[in-house]
Parts: C-alpha cells; sequence; structure tokens
C-alpha cells in the first residue's frame, strides 16, 4: 500500500458536541456544603438487648434491630452536596456514608440511582438496610454492619479548586478501620471514592470488601462488563459463559435476566479497568473504572424479573423504581474472604462517571469514556470527553497511521468519527494521545488463569488445615478451631496448624495455652517466622517483654512479618519508656510499609514524649494525610496542646453510632504501650458507659485508688442494656471487677457475655450461674441461649424468669414459646402465643409464632385464619410466613383425603399454589407444584376424572424434564412420575443427582432413599431431622400417595 493511500483522508464524519457551559474553559471550582434535609422515612427501631451470640455471631458486638415501619414520615438528614459544573451528587454521613445519589447536569439524568425515600428493610447484617446510591462494605460477606447507622465525616476543600466528603467508621467485629475519601474534582465529569482500610490489630482479619452502586432497572439498561466467564456464588456451581449463557440468551441486557430468580453475576476473563450500564432509549450510561489489580471483582445484581423479586420494589421504594446493583470488589466473588494481615494498610481508587451518545461502552479512562466497533468496512468511533482533552486521536492501520485528528473536547462533549477502512481484515488500534482505546485483537486481554471453586478434601492433615483457614477467613473462629485441633491429631508435628490454634487461643484471652503451643512450633522449627510471630505477640500478652522482642525480631526477617513486627517491638521499647529505641523502630516500620499507622503513632508519642513537638506534628499530618479521619491525630495534638479548642476538635468528630467505643479502643492502646496517663485522660472525656468506668477504675486502681473506687461504683449503677464487651483484653479488667464486687452480678454477666463471644461458653455459665437473681430480662435470655442445645429445666427456668421480670417486651414472650415447640409442648406453646399476640398485635414475629402454634397443634383452619390477616415485612431471601402457609393447605388437603372428601382437598392443593404477597413472599419463576399436582391427580382418580389425573401427572413430567432436580422437597414425586410414564433412564440420572447433593440438602437424600428402599437411611435422616418441617410434610404426603395407590 503506497503512502498516499495510507495517509489519506478517509471518508468520514466527525461530530464535536459541547454539552458544557463555557466557564469550563476557565478556572473553576467544585463545591461542597452540608445541609439538614427532610427525607420520607420508614424508620427501623428495637434494637436487641440480647446479645448477638447465635444469631449472627460474626458480627458481635453489633446487635440487630427488629423494628420496621410500614408507614413512612419526613424526617430530617444531615445531607452533604458535592457539585461541579458536570456532575451533583449527594452524600448521607448518618446512612453509612452512602452515596445518596448522583446526578450529570447536562441531561439532568441520574447516573447513580438516587430512592425517593429511605424505607428501610431487614436485609443487612443488623437488618436495617436502604436501597439505592453507592454502598461501602467492608469486612465479612453481606451488607456491613455500619451501612444504616451514623459514621465519621469531614469536609474539605483542597488548593487545585476540588472538594472532599470524607466518610469512615470502626469495624468493631474486627477492629479495623475504614474510610472512603469521596472526591469530586473542580473540572472533571467523574468523582472518585479512595478506600483506606487498616487493620491495627496483630492477628489476621477477614478480608472481603465490595463497594455497590445502584442503577435504575429499566427494560433498556443494557450492562458493559469485560469477561468471558460468569463466576459462581456458590463453591458447587461450575464457571458458566458470558454475555450469552449456555442457551444463547445474552444476558448482559437487563431484560434477558427474566428465567430463573435474582442474579449474581460475578464477570471475569478480560484485563480491562471498567464496566458500565448504558440505558438505549436515554442514550445514556453510568460507569465504574479502576485499576485491574485494584477491584478484579465485577458483579451484577439484577432482583429477580418475577414478584419474587418486584415485591421488593414496593418494599424498598414509593414510586422510585426497581433497581439493579453494579458493584465492584477486591476479590473475584463474594463467597471469597482472605486474611487481612497484622498492621496492613490497604488503598485503592475508584471513578464514577456519567457518559452519553456512545450506545454502550468499550473502554473508559479517566479521560474518557468510549465506545469503538468495526462495522464491516468502517471504524466507527464514539468518544464521550470525561475532562477537558486535548490530545491527539490516531487510528492506526497495520501498524500505520490511518488517520490523525487533534482533539479539543470539553467534559462531557461527544466525538463521532466514522473512518472507511482500505479493507476488512487486519490490525487496528485507536489512541488518545498514549491511551489504546481499541484494538480489533478480541482476545488481546484476556485472562486465562484457571478460577475454580472446589471443597476442600478434609480427608488429610493439610486438607484439615486448609479448611480451618476457610473458616478462620469468614470469622468461624470455632470451626477454624476443630479443623485445626483435628489438622495435630493427624500430623502433630504439622507447625501452620500449631501456630494458628495459638493465636486463636489467644483471641479467646487463653495465652497461657497459647504460648504451649507456639512453643511447641518452635521447637520443631526454630526459625519459622509465623511461628516466631505468634509466640512474639503471646509472650507479650503476657508481660514476657524480652522473649517478645527477641521472637519478633526473628519474625521480621521475614518480609510478611517485618513491618508489624518492628512496630511491636517499637511499642514494647515505647513501654519500656525506650523512646529512641522506640523512634528507631517505628521507623524501620515505616519504611517497610508507609501505611503502618501504628508505627505513624509510635512515632509521634515518642517524639512528643522527647519534648521534639514540631516533629511529632509533621508526624501528625503524615497521619492525617493516609487517614483524616483518625482520632488519635486530634487526640495527640490536644496532649500537644492542652485547649478547649482542641479538645472540641477531638470529641466532635466522633459521630459513628458508637462512640464510646472509640475511646475505648484509643485508651486500650495507650495502656498497651505503658502509657496509663495517657489512657486515663482519654477515658475522662469518654462518654457515659459502662465499660468505660470500668476501665477507668482498672486504670487507676494503682495511681488513684478512691477514684478508682468510685469508677466501679459508677459501672454498676449504670444500665446494662446493649454493653456487649468483647475484647481479650477486658477479660483482666472484668476479672478484677469481679474480684472486688464478688456480689455484683453486672461484672459477672459482662465477663461471661465476651467469655462466650470467644468460644469459651463453660466458662460463661459457670460465671453467669454464680450470679444472684438479676433483674434484668435479657441476662436470663442470654444464658437461655448459651444453654440451648442441653438442660432443658433450667433453659425453661430462664426464660419464665425473663417474662416474669419484662411482660412487656416481646422478646421474653417469643423466647419462651420458641423453647415450648422445640420441646414439642404443643399446649404450652399455643396457649402463651395466643394471650402474646393479643397482647402484642402488631409484633409479626409472634402473629406468627401464633399461627405456627396452631398448625403444631392441627388447628390447620385457625393458622389459615391467621396467616389472611398477617402482614409480614420480609427480609431479603425470606420464606418461612409463605412455608407455612403451603404447608397448612396440603394439611387441609390431606384432613380432606381422610374423609373421602376428594373435590376439597383439590381446592385446598390449589391454594396452597398462590404467593399471598402480604405474607412478604412474590411468585418465582416457574414455581415447583409438583407435590399438590402428584397429589391432586391422585385424588382426580378417586373422582373418576382420569382425564384431569392425566393432565396433573403430566404437568408434573413436564416440569421435571425441563428443570431437573432443584433444592426442595418436591423431587420425589417428579421422578416416582418419569418412573409411572417408564423413563427409567431420566429417573436413574436424577437420583443420583440427588444422591450427590450438599448433606444439607436433607430432603434430596430422603428422596433417595425412599426410591431406592433404604428404610435405615429414611428411618436415620427422620430421627435427626424430626423438627424438619418440609421434611415432614414429604414423609406425610408420601405415605397418603402410597395408600391412595394401594401400596
Amino acid at each position: 500500500m503506497s503512502n498516499s493511500i495510507l495517509f489519506r483522508l478517509p471518508k468520514f464524519c466527525a461530530v464535536i458536541v459541547f454539552c458544557c457551559s463555557t466557564t469550563a474553559l476557565f478556572a473553576q471550582q467544585a463545591s461542597i456544603t452540608e445541609q439538614t434535609r427532610s427525607i420520607k422515612t420508614y424508620p427501623f427501631s428495637d434494637p436487641d438487648p440480647v446479645p448477638n451470640l447465635t444469631r449472627k455471631p460474626v458480627i458481635y458486638p453489633y446487635f440487630a434491630f427488629d423494628g420496621y415501619s410500614e408507614q413512612g414520615a419526613p424526617q430530617n438528614w444531615q445531607v452533604v452536596e458535592l457539585e461541579n459544573d458536570h456532575i451533583r451528587l449527594s452524600v448521607l454521613p448518618q446512612v453509612g456514608g452512602k452515596v445518596f445519589g448522583a446526578v450529570e447536569k447536562s441531561t439532568g439524568h441520574e447516573f447513580i440511582y438516587q430512592n425517593d425515600v429511605l424505607k428501610f428493610r431487614r436485609i443487612s447484617l443488623r437488618g436495617p438496610w436502604s436501597s439505592g446510591g453507592i454502598e461501602f462494605n467492608f469486612g465479612i460477606i453481606g451488607h456491613t454492619p455500619t451501612t444504616a447507622t451514623p459514621v465519621d465525616y469531614l469536609l474539605r476543600k483542597n488548593d487545585d479548586g476540588s472538594v472532599v466528603c470524607y466518610i469512615g467508621a470502626p469495624d468493631w467485629a474486627s477492629r479495623t478501620r475504614w474510610s472512603v475519601a469521596i472526591t469530586l474534582p473542580a473540572d472533571k465529569a467523574w468523582f472518585e471514592t479512595n478506600a483506606m482500610w487498616y487493620n491495627p490489630t496483630p492477628f489476621d482479619q477477614s478480608y472481603y470488601t465490595w463497594i455497590t452502586a445502584a442503577l435504575a432497572a429499566r427494560e433498556d439498561l443494557h450492562y458493559f462488563y469485560p469477561g468471558h466467564y460468569v463466576v459462581p456464588h456458590s463453591f458447587d456451581i461450575a464457571n458458566a459463559p458470558w454475555p450469552l449463557d449456555e442457551s444463547g440468551r445474552d444476558i448482559s441486557w437487563y431484560k434477558n435476566n427474566d428465567i430463573g430468580g435474582s442474579k449474581s453475576h460475578f464477570i471475569f476473563g478480560e484485563y480491562e479497568p471498567f464496566f458500565a450500564g448504558y440505558w438505549h432509549d436515554l442514550e445514556f450510561g453510568s460507569g465504574h473504572w479502576a485499576r485491574y489489580d485494584d477491584v478484579p471483582g465485577q458483579k451484577m445484581w439484577i432482583w429477580s424479573l418475577h414478584r419474587d423479586g418486584g415485591i421488593w420494589e414496593d418494599l424498598l421504594t414509593d414510586k422510585k423504581g426497581q433497581y439493579s446493583e453494579p458493584q465492584a470488589g477486591r476479590l473475584f466473588s463474594q463467597v471469597d474472604h482472605e486474611f487481612f494481615q497484622p498492621y496492613r494498610g490497604d488503598a485503592w481508587r475508584e471513578i464514577w462517571f456519567p457518559f452519553k451518545k456512545l450506545g454502550g461502552l468499550s473502554m473508559a479512562t479517566p479521560e474518557a469514556a468510549a465506545n469503538i466497533w468495526q462495522d464491516g468496512d468502517t471504524l466507527r468511533v464514539r468518544l464521550n470527553a470525561l475532562q477537558k482533552i486535548e490530545q491527539e486521536l490516531v487510528v492506526q492501520f497495520e501498524g500505520a497511521p490511518l488517520h490523525r485528528e487533534w482533539l479539543s473536547l470539553a467534559p462531557m462533549a461527544v466525538y463521532v468519527g466514522n473512518f472507511s477502512l482500505p479493507q476488512t481484515a487486519g490490525r487496528l488500534e485507536v489512541l488518545v494521545g498514549n491511551e489504546r482505546y481499541f484494538t480489533n485483537d478480541n482476545s488481546a486481554n484476556d485472562i486465562h488463569r484457571p478460577i475454580q471453586y472446589r471443597p476442600i478434601d478434609e480427608s488429610t492433615a493439610e486438607g484439615l488445615y486448609l479448611a480451618g483457614e476457610f473458616h478462620e477467613k469468614q470469622r468461624e473462629f470455632e470451626r477454624a478451631f476443630e479443623n485445626y485441633s483435628a489438622c495435630l491429631q493427624r500430623d502433630k508435628n504439622h507447625v501452620r496448624a500449631m501456630t494458628r490454634l495459638a493465636l486463636l487461643l489467644t483471641r479467646r484471652g487463653e495465652n497461657e495455652k497459647a504460648l504451649t503451643l507456639a512453643s511447641n512450633a518452635l521447637s520443631l522449627q526454630m526459625y519459622d517466622p509465623d511461628a516466631n510471630y505468634a509466640y512474639g505477640v503471646i509472650a507479650r500478652r503476657l508481660g514476657r517483654l524480652t522473649d517478645a522482642k527477641e521472637a519478633l525480631g526473628w519474625a521480621a526477617r521475614s518480609l510478611a512479618h517485618r513491618s508489624n513486627a518492628y512496630c511491636q517491638m517499637a511499642e514494647i521499647f515505647l513501654q519500656e519508656n525506650s523512646l529512641t529505641l522506640a523512634l528507631e523502630y517505628a521507623r524501620r516500620a515505616i519504611g517497610f510499609n508507609r501505611y503502618n499507622l501504628n508505627a505513624l503513632e509510635v512515632q509521634a508519642i515518642a517524639q512528643r514524649k522527647l519534648g521534639r513537638n514540631d516533629d511529632a506534628q509533621a508526624t501528625l499530618q503524615a497521619i492525617d494525610e493516609l487517614d483524616p479521619l483518625h482520632h488519635f491525630v486530634r487526640f495527640e495534638q490536644f496532649l500537644l496542646e492542652t485547649t478547649p479548642d482542641r479538645l472540641h476538635e477531638f470529641k466532635s468528630l466522633i459521630r459513628h453510632e458508637l462512640p464510646h467505643e472509640t475511646y475505648l479502643e484509643m485508651a486500650i492502646r495507650y495502656h498497651q504501650m505503658g502509657l496509663e496517663g495517657e489512657a486515663a485522660t482519654v477515658l475522662t472525656h469518654a462518654p457515659a458507659h459502662a465499660m468505660i468506668s470500668l476501665w477507668h477504675a482498672f486504670i487507676l486502681r494503682n495511681s488513684d485508688s478512691d477514684k478508682a473506687a468510685s469508677q466501679l461504683d459508677k459501672a454498676l449503677a449504670q444500665s446494662p442494656k446493649l454493653i456487649f464487651p468483647f475484647r481479650e483484653e477486658s477479660i483482666a479488667v472484668l476479672e478484677w471487677a469481679v474480684s472486688l464486687r464478688p456480689d455484683a452480678w453486672q461484672p459477672k454477666y459482662y465477663l461471661g457475655t465476651l467469655l462466650a463471644a470467644k468460644g469459651r461458653i463453660e466458662q460463661a455459665l459457670s460465671l453467669l450461674d454464680s450470679c444472684r437473681k438479676p433483674d434484668y430480662a435479657p441476662f436470663y435470655l442470654t444464658r437461655a441461649q448459651l444453654r440451648s442445645h442441653g438442660a432443658a429445666e433450667l433453659v425453661l427456668a430462664d426464660l419464665q424468669q425473663a417474662l416474669l421480670i419484662d411482660q412487656n417486651s416481646w422478646r421474653s414472650w417469643h423466647f419462651l414459646i420458641d423453647h415450648y415447640k422445640s420441646q414439642q409442648n404443643s399446649e404450652m406453646a399455643l396457649k402463651l402465643a395466643q394471650e402474646a399476640s393479643k397482647k402484642f398485635p402488631q409484633q409479626i414475629v409472634l402473629t406468627m409464632d401464633y399461627a405456627g402454634a396452631l398448625f403444631n397443634s392441627g388447628e390447620y383452619q385457625a393458622c389459615l385464619r391467621v396467616l389472611q390477616k398477617a402482614r409480614v415485612l420480609p427480609y431479603e431471601g425470606s420464606w418461612e410466613a409463605h412455608d407455612l402457609y403451603l404447608r397448612t393447605n396440603v394439611y387441609l388437603a390431606l384432613q380432606m383425603i381422610a374423609k373421602n372428601r376428594w373435590q376439597e382437598a383439590v381446592t385446598y392443593l390449589e391454594q396452597s399454589k398462590a404467593y399471598p404477597e402480604h405474607l412478604g413472599s412474590g411468585e418465582p419463576y416457574a414455581p415447583d407444584f409438583r407435590l399438590q399436582n402428584y397429589l391432586a391427580s391422585l385424588c382426580f382418580t378417586k373422582m373418576g376424572r382420569k382425564n384431569w389425573a392425566q393432565e396433573s401427572l403430566k404437568a408434573v413430567r413436564e416440569y421435571t424434564s425441563t428443570h431437573g432436580t432443584i433444592w426442595g422437597s418436591s423431587d420425589y414425586f417428579g421422578i416416582r412420575t418419569l418412573q409411572e410414564y417408564g423413563e427409567q433412564k431420566l429417573a436413574s440420572k436424577l437420583v443420583q443427582q440427588l444422591s450427590e447433593r450438599n448433606r444439607d440438602d436433607v430432603a434430596a437424600h430422603w428422596t433417595v432413599a425412599q426410591l431406592t428402599g433404604d428404610r435405615s437411611q429414611i428411618q436415620r435422616l427422620e430421627s435427626a431431622h424430626q423438627y424438619n418441617a418440609r421434611l415432614a410434610m414429604l414423609r406425610d404426603v408420601v405415605r397418603v400417595c402410597h395408600q391412595l395407590a394401594g401400596k
């Protein structure tokens, strides 16, 4: 090809549309304001005063909220608004710090869905959650404990004209801290979120973080996620293709996800930094950009497009309509958790941007969004500038320029170019400046690494160890403890299992046992860095500081522990008042990890104590640059300059839900470094709280015994409501308080709760049993739940005492009803439930207790009447109320069958197919009615209606042939029908599938046993799961079917 052809200007059309004001060409300033705004709110309430030891222990000490409103009313909220010439967004610091919504100003369209209400419903780990905006989740799978409650926040204006709203909070379950800088530049059409997450503890914590955005769910919504596979949300599901599924449906379109239930698509397979959603009818989109290695997780969440998802549109919004969630995560899938190493700080950047008139998205950078594709012999280029662009666009064909053009674009301007190609085959690239926006090599960025989720084989010592790690990463410490212990039984010299078990014992406060294990590990591998690290941490906890320094020094030989170990040595030197050495080791730690905030804290303290105040201020400034919400900075500035203004600066920015915990955490930090004066000062300014007073007393016990006694008395006089100790360091404090006030129940209750949270149940019960009849109902509810697996008479006595103390608490009634139910005492359960439902007519938990008690007493008609009047506000995935409705109708049908009233039986079976939405469930895609249809076919046969019987049986057959086996209790009837139709091959295949099911699917294994005639297995399953209501229904229906069939 000649140069004249190569550089010939092809036929093209280029249109540049400026959709921004002329002020964009001059110096700009973004604005940030805080205001009080009235928003219609459906509030949450009723915090659970019973410690979260069995309900959701992975988030202890957080408590659940159990009150939700069906009626909304205006409520004032603090709203932070950030705005520049191109976009406007708002933040709700009192609702988890979520981005409330974001608008692109030239179109007026939302690129982040903003709900018209705050309609809190029971979806998060603690319950309350509201849809819309962008939510920040850190810690463990689920909507974070702080998602609906106040967080800390701080507003700043920067010299470059940008503005920032910092939001953040501690995660008390892991004692980590997270913050996000929500930054709006002055002159760009995007905002960014810069996350900072820090683990200040000496232990590995669970590593999980996903940021969840929301987009309006419309028929024309089309997702653009680079990749080839959908990574599963479960370990027993294989990867699936993307964007075309196995049937050839393009599931990147929202509307094409109407088969099946709600969708969690984790897309993987290309090394690309973006994803987006685009509304074709609006010619408008919303995108996300981040470096792939920062945010490899890309998820698309869609509520079911059937009524089981549609019901949530009504539950979560008033008029705004349904939403969908693009989500960004640090791991591939939300079932994944990893370890968050001690003293590690993670920081990453994400950008959220609008774009328009592109028809989709094929590439994005912070400079521009682009959609570029080859259309036969034409290359079509669409660019939406996200900031001012003054760069050259180059189209290359086979490595040589085909077209050059200088682009001068303002933010949100759209460029359109159509270029004729000399031939349809050949290598094409499009560059803007140095950034490549397009290549027609579709495999250029493909990822080939394996992504496989497999169950862990626990038949070997190593498998047991890996299972222990798996559970520890998810805060399932008891299961991890069991796995590590089992590993050591298989291989007594498994050093890694010893080390991890030793640190778990340290978490539990069993330091002497922990040290023995760590010593055993060192005796096997003297220089092992993990074993030395564990030994050093444990020795320090025991006050053996020389041993701790020596072992940590060996641990520091490994890069994995170096910064952390040096920092802990610095803390010990500070504790020993060796300030120069503390500074030296703090600097070593910082040298290997600039995000080591603990080391920076030690450096600032040592500098202050050495009188080097300017250096201390400089260090504090360095901490502030990494984490402006780090309250240590403002407290140390107060110690450097003890004025009311400095004290106010410190206290005024601690705004999260549980502020006392921050004061306590800081005091413990100073205490661990031997700085009792600073610890006492922190607690002097802390809000009133029993644990604050107890720690204050403990710290003052040697220096001011009178004041310590006063603080101890103060602690005993304070309400125990929502006092949930969780730190292992508090064990010594509470043991000291128990020794000084042996007749007081509160310290024993607090200590017992703490020990139970650490897995030390027997010791916890021993303490609680030694208390002298407290007049506090949650005490008895707590002790009862700790005894829940035995001692039924003692459990009953505690629950009766709780009700006697507080008959105005619905929980006291509910727990006692539930106990009677578990003991098969249907008479007492029904009597109490009837009384409770009358006393608390608006409490749906007690209404459902009453309905359940009626069912268990065989009063099915009465149960049905209660259900017909009930109104359930469900949680995500809830099914219990509908399940009771189904079972009630089925058992009414069985009663009619016993009386040969076949038509009435069929009527009840048909009624059981309904999904009354007032019970909190909408009808799903392809509901499974095989049980009802199979039983109805037998009734029709008895009525002489053979055609109807055949039609019912045909429906069972067709459903089974189409859907195969599914989780639940109807597979028996499907496979039995296939056998009756002579389809033995398919029936055998389905039986095999059921036999391979997860052991938790009891109905599947019972079905296999029933179909294969394994009577011993049937008896074993029915005995082990005698309280499984679905299994009981399956058993009873099958028996009736056998009777009707003459078997």
